[in-house]
Parts: C-alpha cells; structure tokens; sequence
C-alpha cells in the first residue's frame, strides 16, 4: 500500500484530521504531549510492545494463509 505524500494530498488528511479533533479551549490541553523522560521511555516501551504483537500476529497470520 502506498500513501501519497504530495503537499495536496497531506493538506487533504490534515484538515480532515483537524475536522475531527475537538479542539475547543477546555479540551486542548489533553492533546498535550508528557515530554518527562520517564513518560518519553514508556511511550517508546508501549510501541516496542505493539510492533513485537504485530510482527508475531504476522507470523501467525502467514501460517495460516499458508496452511
């Protein structure tokens, strides 16, 4: 699958994306990002996490289509 990263097409997604965001003044702050060291390391973690469930979820998903 190939995504089109042309200036257009990426201003199509983003104001799609900012369409769908609830940003008025009372909920803009849980859009923030916890940049402390600690909460960087378990977000890195949690992603480390998701992509070894996806890469084992592949293998097990090639088994079978292969079986």
């Amino acid at each position: 699958m190939s995504v089109d990263m042309s200036p257009e097409a990426v201003s199509v997604r983003l104001r799609a994306a900012a369409d769908l965001a609830d940003l008025r003044a009372d909920r803009r702050l849980f859009a923030k990002l916890d940049m402390r060291p600690s909460a960087i390391s378990q977000r890195l973690r949690q992603v480390a996490q998701l992509r070894s469930l996806c890469l084992r979820l592949g293998r097990v998903s090639g088994s079978v289509d292969a079986g």
